[in-house]
This record gives C-alpha cells, sequence and structure tokens, in this order.
C-alpha cells in the first residue's frame, strides 16, 4: 500500500506540472504546423524548401550555443547553480563567448542557399530565441507557471500573425525573419517579471563534478540535436531545395508530441532534482512517463498509420504525394519515444554514458545512410533514423538500469504496454477496412474523433486512478 501512495504522489506531481508546461511549450508549435500546412500548400516548393531549412538551423544552432543551460538550471538546486555560476563567471563567460563565435562562424561559411544578409538575420533570431527559451526555463524552475502561460499564450498569437501576413501578402524571408526576431526581443524583455531569489548560496552541497555534468550534458544536447536531425543535414547539401521540401514533408517529426516528449522531460527532472537522494521516487517518476506519454503516442501513431493516404490528400493538396513513403518509414519513431530516456542518466550525474549513447545513435545512423541511401533512396535515410533511435533507446534503459540498481522490467511497464499497444492494433485495423465505407473527409474526421476520444479517456483514466489507486501492473 505505500508503493501505491508513493506511485500516485509522483503522478499527481507530474499531472500538476505537466499541462501548463505542456501548453506552453506546444502553443507556439502548434500555430507553426498550421502555417507550414497553409506554406506548403501555397508557396514553391523551393521557398517552401528554404523556409523549412531556416528552421533546422534555428533548431540545431539554438542547441549547440545554449551548451546546456536549461537543463543544467532544472536539473539541480538553483541556489546551487546561481553559486556555481558566480564562482566561475569569468570561465563561463569565456567559454560561451568562443562557443557562440566558433559556431555563427561555421554557420556563416555552410550555409551556402542563404544570402549574407539572411544569414546575420538568423544569428539575432537565434539569439533572441536562445535568450526567450532561458525565460521559459527560469519561470518553470521557480514554478510561475501562470505567467509562464500568459506569456507564451500572447506570443502564439502574434507569431502566428505574423506568418499569416506573410501568407497573404508577397513572401519574403528576410522580412519574416526580420519580424519573428522582433517578436523575440519583446518575449524575452518578459524576463523582467521573473521573482527575484535573495536567499543565500549553499556552497557546501555543490560537488566537484558540477561542471564537469555541466560539460557532458551540453556536449549531450549538442550530439542529441545532431542526432535528431542528421538526415536532413545528411540530404541538406545533396538535394535541391525543391527535392529537399519533398523528403521533408515526409521525414518531419509530429511536433505536437516532440513536444509533449519534451515537456515530460522537464517535469521528470524537476521531480527528480527535488528528490535525488530517493532512487525509488525517480524510478517511479520515469516508469509513469511510459504509462503517459504511450496514451497520447500508440493511438497517434496508428492513426497516422491507416490515415497517411488521406492526411497527404487533405493537407497538402496531393501535392506532397511523393512524401508518403519516407512519412510511412519515419512514423515508426513514434512508438519508443514515450519518454526521454537519458533523464535518470542526467540527474545522477552519468551524463557521459549519453553522450556515448549519442555518439553512437550519430554513428549507426550515418553507417546505415550511406549503406541505404543509394539502394532505396530518400526512404532508405528514413530507415536508417528508425533503427538507430531504436538501438540508442535500449542502450539507455541498459545504462540507467545499471546506475539505478534495477531492472530493465522495473524502469519500463513493458505488460501495459504490449496490452494497450494490442488492443489499439485491434481497433484500428478494424477502423482501417472501415473507412473505405466513407469518403475521405468523412473517414479522417471519423477516425481523428476516435483517436481524440481513446486518447482523452486513456489520460482521464489515468488521473482518476491516481485519486484512489496507482494501476497494478
Amino acid at each position: 500500500m505505500p508503493d501505491a501512495v508513493e506511485n500516485s504522489m509522483v503522478g499527481l506531481q507530474v499531472r500538476n506540472k505537466l499541462l501548463p508546461v505542456f501548453l506552453g511549450k506546444v502553443l507556439p508549435v502548434f500555430s507553426l504546423i498550421v502555417i507550414t500546412i497553409l506554406y506548403s500548400r501555397k508557396l514553391t516548393y523551393t521557398d517552401y524548401g528554404l523556409f523549412q531549412t531556416v528552421w533546422i538551423y534555428a533548431n540545431i544552432i539554438g542547441v549547440v550555443i545554449s551548451f546546456g543551460l536549461s537543463s543544467m538550471i532544472l536539473s539541480n538546486n538553483f541556489r546551487h547553480f546561481t553559486s556555481f555560476v558566480t564562482q566561475h563567471k569569468r570561465r563561463i563567460l569565456t567559454l560561451y563567448s568562443i562557443g557562440w563565435i566558433v559556431t555563427f562562424v561555421i554557420f556563416y561559411f555552410t550555409a551556402n542557399r542563404f544570402s549574407a544578409t539572411t544569414k546575420i538575420l538568423m544569428t539575432g533570431f537565434v539569439i533572441l530565441q536562445n535568450v526567450s527559451t532561458f525565460a521559459d526555463t527560469l519561470f518553470i524552475k521557480k514554478n510561475q507557471l501562470r505567467v509562464y502561460l500568459l506569456i507564451n499564450v500572447s506570443f502564439t498569437v502574434l507569431f502566428f500573425l505574423i506568418h499569416l501576413y506573410f501568407y497573404f501578402e508577397p513572401f519574403v524571408l528576410d522580412r519574416l525573419i526580420l519580424s519573428i526576431i522582433i517578436l523575440y526581443a519583446v518575449k524575452a524583455g518578459c524576463l523582467v517579471f521573473l521573482k527575484k531569489d535573495h536567499s543565500l548560496y549553499d556552497d557546501s552541497k555543490i560537488k566537484r563534478s558540477f561542471g564537469t555534468n555541466w560539460f557532458f550534458i551540453g556536449i549531450n544536447e549538442m550530439t542529441g540535436i545532431i542526432a535528431r536531425w542528421i538526415d536532413k543535414l545528411f540530404l541538406l547539401y545533396l538535394l535541391s531545395p525543391a527535392a529537399f521540401a519533398v523528403f521533408f514533408n515526409g521525414a518531419i517529426e509530429i511536433p505536437l508530441f516532440a513536444i509533449l516528449v519534451s515537456t515530460m522531460e522537464t517535469v521528470m527532472l524537476n521531480n527528480i532534482a527535488a528528490n535525488i537522494t530517493n532512487k525509488e521516487n525517480a524510478v517511479r517518476t520515469f516508469r509513469e512517463s511510459f504509462k503517459i506519454l504511450s496514451l497520447v503516442a500508440f493511438p497517434l501513431f496508428f492513426f497516422l498509420l491507416a490515415m497517411h493516404a488521406e492526411l497527404f490528400q487533405i493537407l497538402f493538396n496531393n501535392r506532397y504525394n511523393a512524401s508518403i513513403p519516407v512519412f510511412l518509414v519515419s512514423i515508426f519513431i513514434i512508438p519508443v519515444r514515450i519518454s526521454h530516456y537519458g533523464v535518470l542518466l542526467q540527474c545522477y550525474g552519468q551524463a557521459h554514458k549519453i553522450f556515448i549513447g549519442s555518439l553512437m545513435d550519430i554513428a549507426f545512423s550515418l553507417l546505415l545512410m550511406f549503406i541505404l541511401f543509394p539502394l532505396s533512396g530518400t526512404p532508405g535515410v528514413a530507415v536508417a533514423i528508425v533503427i538507430s533511435t531504436y538501438l540508442q533507446a535500449f542502450f539507455y534503459l541498459w545504462q540507467s538500469s545499471k546506475t539505478m540498481s534495477a531492472k530493465i522490467t522495473q524502469l519500463v511497464p513493458f505488460v501495459f504496454l504490449a496490452r494497450l499497444f494490442g488492443a489499439l492494433g485491434f481497433v484500428y485495423g478494424l477502423l482501417y477496412f472501415a473507412k473505405t465505407l466513407l469518403n475521405v473527409g468523412s473517414s479522417v474526421v471519423l477516425v481523428f474523433c476516435i483517436t481524440g476520444c481513446l486518447i482523452a479517456t486513456g489520460l482521464f483514466y489515468y488521473w482518476r486512478h491516481h485519486k484512489q489507486k496507482i494501476w497494478a501492473i
């Protein structure tokens, strides 16, 4: 019974923080999803390819220059973090300055598809985007979730309106980037609403390995973002902007779910760091993340698998049907992305193992891409990414089980996941054959509504049981 109470408390802690953090992260991305669909229907293949290339560079460079800053804030006692920064301020500023200069110089001389003006604008865009992300992190860390949510809702509305303006007016990439720069500058200014912390530093509790762990977390995030976008980077210099646009729309990661995974990581880091000596609590938090995310991921996976042709017809007006083979392969990443597998390693000072896993992921991805791309084209690149993702997930689980002195079966609720996956597979199998009785629009609406109901029912059932008792699985 005590275990059931502990599990229930973990679930409630995750629930209370998950929704506001998720909404704050997902709203801007959701607006970008809508814009992506609109732009893909209107812009030329070349303009659309350049538009998506901007976000690829922004995502990669943003993670590189932040170098684990947000993760360090979330996964550590904030007073310990600020004390460490105060003690080593000069060294930290020097290292970050060097990293920023080197990164932007490399970007300037390798981003050959952009003009010099566009490159300069993107530099300002990425810097302000990082300051805004830093602000979000501080609001979450200090539990100012209402302010955090209000800022991000306002940001989303303006972000969408800016893109909508360039949808109806002639599309000019540089003007779009400049408008977003101004918006990010305003959001960064919202740091003035952050609560001040005047508490004393507790230097005695700062471990000597603090800086080393920060270094590895930064390296891990760099290699992780490269691994995440390695297929796009691989083809960015091999394909024309038009051909790249076709591949991108097939291999595009489901942004909504990616944000949910990121949100779960944030909540887990906060929850584990708050009671870092309690490994049982950490294991429970990690295990519960699989249950929560699978209730969203599995229905979404089967929906995309069953309705892929209809979705491409409706969303992209049949302009990107050539992307479907890549899409069908890429969505098989979704079933394994039901947690952030490196959280336990990060919190317990094993960031070097995350680094090894990221290097393995990149190495396997590149090896398989060089083998499969000449044989099967862009779908082969997608296969390489799927295989390497599964291998990386297994490696992190193996290392986490060693770190926590627990079996992998204690970290992952395999029985629950197998039952859920099997039941949903049966339901969507029936829906796949039933959709032939309806026209395209009606079948998409029907299956989409059923998917939404399944997700909502599963999550409601989960929250309800955390008020009473934890699932006995």
